[in-house]
């Protein structure tokens, strides 16, 4: 019989009282267990059998941070062995940041991990966290996707191309940029041409060896991320450079990277002064990602001059990203000690399926390791 872990962080999906608040996992594990369909520790039907656990304190997502991140990642890697499938249950607000993380986290990635949750709790008579709750544990304990995933209203995205799209809606994630790798309705549809392959021995999460070095790796990046930050800024009209600056010179611990949300193709002002910022920070070492800030498409950063001065300053197209995969995979990349320079060619790089490279593809000059 498949085993499902099923890590419960907080979020609406576990939330109760007025105004809503995560309750304990004892609290929403007895009420999982009284659902139909999930009695027993069993999903009805399915012979999978699955098991409740919690992070120390349930969040609102909204709190969550990239030590979060680091702390989720390290509850899975510590029973990676003794089960076949992974769900975590999430607040919805940041849900699209932590499947991002997590994806550059679990390098060698070998069994399913569905991060889901819900607009209304499960505690609520008309709610969407059953079928949601339900399904994450289904794919997680029977289709064979070494992924991170993110499961929202019978869809199956991967988890650093979804992003929340609608905050009232049950059908409140899309991936603007890349196919759903699987639908559930009456049977599960998935489309494995999309799927990413098994890794190979050499980093697999099922040798033993591979999985204690993350493991390792993850204790030293508990700490690293809290030595650093990567900021998100969007442009909107009339921005100064006096704002631009304010916020990269003024944030503590030191910026590392930024994500900007730019115009249209990836444009932003031509303002001599506010390109003078971005220069500034690039040449001292800061990683500029030029993303669009528009829901779909790829940012072409030599399309306009308006884009072209934000290369000029040392910005780097984030080419179809999402904004929250490139602010995770940046946070993922300066945490592991890279430099810079290898950063930059990092993030221009496809590492878990977050981007699609340019076509024809541009040619990379500097090579780097990464596990």
């Amino acid at each position: 019989m498949p085993r499902v872990y099923v890590l419960y962080t907080g979020g609406t999906i576990g939330s109760s009282g007025s105004p809503l608040a995560p309750m304990s996992t004892a609290d929403f594990a007895a009420l999982v267990g009284q659902m139909p369909g999930l009695t027993g520790g069993e999903v009805a039907g399915y012979g999978i059998a699955y098991t409740i656990a919690g992070t120390p304190q349930p969040l609102d997502s909204s709190n969550m941070t990239p030590s979060d991140w680091i702390a989720i990642a390290t509850m899975i890697a510590a029973v990676y062995p003794a089960y076949d499938g992974f769900v975590i249950l999430h607040g919805t607000d940041t849900m699209g940041f932590t499947s991002s993380a997590l994806s550059f986290l679990f390098a060698g990635l070998s069994k399913p991990i569905v991060v889901t949750g819900s607009q209304l709790p499960l505690s609520y008579t008309l709610n969407d966290a059953l079928a949601n709750l339900t399904g994450a544990v289904i794919l997680a304990g029977s289709v064979a996707i070494p992924e991170v995933t993110l499961y929202f209203d019978f869809q199956l995205f991967r988890g650093n191309r979804a992003v929340k799209v609608n905050a009232n809606q049950v059908a409140a994630f899309a991936a603007p940029n890349f196919p759903a790798l699987a639908t559930v309705g009456t049977e599960v549809t998935v489309h494995a041409e999309l799927v990413l392959p098994p890794p190979p021995p050499s980093t697999s999460l099922d040798v033993p060896a591979n999985l204690a070095a993350l493991v390792t790796q993850l204790g030293v990046l508990a700490s690293a991320v809290t030595r650093f930050s990567v900021i998100a800024v969007i442009l909107y009209p009339g921005i100064s450079a006096s704002t631009l600056n304010a916020v990269i010179a003024g944030t503590v611990p030191r910026v590392s990277g930024v994500v900007l949300e730019a115009f249209g193709e990836g444009n932003g002002p031509s303002n001599a002064d506010f390109l003078a910022v971005l220069s500034r920070a690039t040449k001292a070492g800061v990683v500029v990602m030029d993303n669009t800030q528009v829901l779909m498409g790829s940012a072409n950063i030599d399309a306009y001059a308006t884009g072209s001065g934000l290369a000029n300053a040392g910005a780097l197209s984030a080419f179809d990203m999402t904004p929250e995969a490139s602010l995770t995979k940046l946070i993922y990349l300066f945490a592991i000690g890279l430099t810079p320079a290898d950063v930059g060619a990092a993030m221009q790089t496809s590492l878990r399926g977050e981007l699609t490279p340019p076509t024809p593809p541009q040619t990379v000059t500097r090579s780097f390791t990464i596990r």
